[in-house]
């Protein structure tokens, strides 16, 4: 069984966006997503999308009226972004944390390894959203994942993901449960080791990385991930 993690809680659910000066450059990507699965996060969707400027205004509406609104709105709408959704027993707050203080001045001068810290440019273009509470996660996932089902995904997921039993997909870059019938494929080919998930060659030496490219059943390695 590809255990990549067990959580003694349940998982919570939140959404992070890359927004579009991150978008726009594939290392700040990969920076992002490595930051994802190093801490532990379980990444339930991920896709790129583009938001038009009305679709904008709806997801910011409750700061509607502000001296920025206008200013976001266009800048949400110039460009591709990444939407995830990410489990974790701390999502929401662990999300936060990473992401860094909202302005970039700050953000540099306290807490410069954060998300934030490290890429944001302006208050404006600063890398990256993150749901501030689990009833904003849920409004948010559903804004952006409209067809998935969240009641659903912890009756019939969750428990699965919380005991570990999953792999992730380094097509899809997201992390799947591992189905009975799948177990008992990778068990009946498996090489005695788990494969790193991690879009970097392993730092301990576990796994060759080329495990990355294969697209099999994927299991974290916890000295990296």
């Amino acid at each position: 069984m590809a255990a990549a993690r067990c959580a003694s809680r349940p998982l919570q659910l939140t959404l992070a966006l890359l927004k579009p000066d991150a978008a726009a450059h594939p290392l700040v990507l990969e920076a992002v997503h490595a930051v994802i699965l190093r801490h532990r996060f379980l990444i339930v969707r991920a896709k790129e999308l583009r938001c038009g400027a009305e679709q904008s205004r709806r997801f910011y509406r409750e700061h509607a009226g502000r001296f920025f609104y206008q200013r976001l709105v266009e800048f949400m709408a110039s460009g591709p972004m990444w939407a995830y959704i990410l489990a974790h027993e701390n999502a929401v707050p662990l999300w936060r944390s990473l992401m860094g203080p909202t302005k970039v001045f700050r953000a540099r001068h306290s807490d410069p390894d954060s998300i934030r810290g490290a890429y944001g440019l302006t208050d404006t273009r600063n890398t990256t959203h993150g749901s501030d509470s689990s009833a904003s996660a849920s409004r948010e996932i559903a804004f952006f994942f409209p067809e998935f089902d969240e009641q659903r995904w912890y009756e019939q997921d969750e428990p699965q993901l919380r005991r570990g039993q999953l792999y992730y997909s380094a097509e899809e870059r997201v992390h799947r449960v591992l189905r009975a019938e799948e177990a008992q494929v990778q068990i009946q080919g498996s090489s005695g080791h788990h494969c790193c998930p991690c879009p970097q060659q392993c730092p301990q030496g576990i796994c060759s990385g080329s495990c990355v490219s294969s697209h099999r059943f994927e299991s974290c390695c916890p000295q990296c991930c």
